[in-house]
């Protein structure tokens, strides 16, 4: 099954753009073609970035982007930054960074519990 980069709190990579190659996790869909972006760092949940879905790598991972933070308090950007940390050291792990012939990443399965 392929992930859907028009879901709220799907982790993706962005693969176009001055960004291209970063994590972010998409918080707010605006219609078919654009989300909006968090990373918890540069975007923040305050500004976030909008982007269209074709420059995005969906990745089989979400995160969730609303509800109450590890605070206690609504969620802030640190929780933010801490799921992805923990869904990219995950990913990574699982993946064991494979790559084919030609030098690009390998796609593969990862199961979320």
């Amino acid at each position: 099954m392929k992930a859907k980069a028009t879901e709220v709190g799907r982790v993706v990579r962005v693969t176009q753009g001055h960004d291209a190659g970063s994590w972010c996790a998409v918080i707010s869909v605006l219609d078919e073609r654009y989300v909006l972006l968090c990373d918890g760092r540069l975007r923040t949940l305050a500004k976030p970035k909008k982007k269209q879905v074709k420059h995005l790598n969906p990745l089989p991972i979400t995160i969730p982007v609303t509800g109450k933070g590890a605070s206690g308090g609504p969620l802030a950007d640190s929780d933010i930054r801490k799921a992805l940390n923990a869904a990219r050291d995950a990913y990574e792990s699982n993946c064991g960074g494979h790559t084919t012939t030609d030098g690009e990443k390998e796609e593969c399965a990862f199961v979320q519990k």
